[in-house]
């Protein structure tokens, strides 16, 4: 009886003793829910301490930023800011001139055609002219090309406006054919208007400043008719000035090797772009694919390739079969602003020879 009562009261002891550690760990042993009473207090929760390590843990790697998204691609119909933009045009007896925006914006960016900086596919620009001349091409033009062609528009053409309007509303850049003198002229007439090397400066400058009032919404000029007033850089520099004056780009058209238009362009700071090749010289179905050819061979080696051609059906044609393909030789159709400046200047040409 004695032993008995004496295991009791040392279990009794010991309970007493080690109740709060046993207690503990039965809690922890056992799945335990608490449940918030409304309008209680809710329990303070302590985390346990960190353990201590030797050495820091690692920083988990950071999740990379989304990728730039892709821009729109040349068969995609993209409507372009409506022209004339609020800010950038001026009031002129020859109608409303485009101007660099008081904040800076430049109307060649403001009436650009998108795409997507990030590409890094080689780029070709893809320029047909003569547009506005003959309805019937204009027409076919802007039915059969993808909208990342670009136009260019002559200012002597009927329901120009209309023209316009119809080729930016599908998404195609749109840029001003000037006329300048030839060097068959004057047999070789470009029309009312044209720069000639015969005109003073002043007179020129209006003649041109006639042109540019024709529309709204072009990204710079050119001249593919220009072959004898373009080589005389004196009479070309205030036509230059006036393009930078007018934030606008001036293409070189390619079609006389001694236009001064390319290094007036760098010396003056213009934004400037050079026609690699005219791919319909020789209008065949052969030699235009030969020079569409071409131009991806200069895109893949340069990173940017221009062309330039006529609204020819068999031109039209050509490319429209073409544009599909290039996806799959990592190249890009582009509009001509996305080709500013991206090409190495060629040398100017040599002052010609005073006989």
């Amino acid at each position: 009886m004695l032993l008995v009562l004496g295991i009791v009261l040392g279990a009794a002891l010991w309970l007493w003793l080690n109740a709060d550690e046993t207690l503990a760990e039965r809690s922890q042993a056992v799945p335990q829910v608490k449940v918030l009473v409304a309008g209680g207090v809710p329990p303070l929760v302590v985390p346990p301490p960190a353990k201590l390590t030797d050495s820091p843990q690692p920083a988990k790697p950071s999740t990379p930023p989304p990728a730039e998204a892709p821009g729109p691609g040349p068969d995609d119909v993209i409507p372009l800011t409506k022209a004339p933009a609020s800010g950038l045009t001026e009031d002129t007896r020859n109608g409303l001139l485009p101007i660099i925006g008081a904040d800076g914006r430049q109307p060649w960016q403001v009436y650009a055609r998108p795409f997507s900086a990030a590409d890094k596919r080689g780029r070709i620009v893809i320029i047909i002219g003569q547009m506005g001349l003959a309805g019937a091409a204009t027409g076919l033009a802007l039915q059969r090309l993808p909208p990342g062609v670009t136009l260019a528009f002559v200012p002597v053409a009927d329901r120009l406006e209309g023209w316009i309007d119809a080729a930016r509303g599908e998404g195609h850049e749109v840029i001003l054919s000037v006329p300048m003198e030839p060097l068959g002229y004057p047999h070789d007439d470009p029309g009312p208007n044209t720069l000639l090397l015969g005109l003073d400066p002043a007179h020129n400058v209006d003649r041109l400043e006639w042109a540019l009032g024709r529309f709204a919404g072009y990204v710079g000029i050119t001249s593919p008719s220009g072959t004898r007033f373009q080589a005389d850089s004196a009479a070309l520099r205030p036509v230059m000035e006036v393009v930078k004056k007018r934030g606008l780009i001036f293409l070189e058209a390619g079609t006389t090797p001694r236009s001064t238009g390319e290094s007036l362009a760098v010396q003056l700071d213009v934004p400037r772009v050079r026609v690699d090749r005219v791919i319909d010289q020789d209008a065949s179905r052969s030699a235009i694919d030969a020079q569409l050819a071409g131009l991806e061979a200069t895109a893949l080696g340069s990173g940017i390739a221009v062309g330039m051609g006529d609204p020819y059906p068999t031109t039209l044609e050509r490319i429209a079969k073409w544009v599909p393909l290039l996806s799959d030789k990592k190249l890009v159709l582009v509009p001509l602003s996305a080709a500013v400046n991206r090409q190495k200047p060629l040398p100017p040409p040599p002052p010609e020879e005073k006989h």
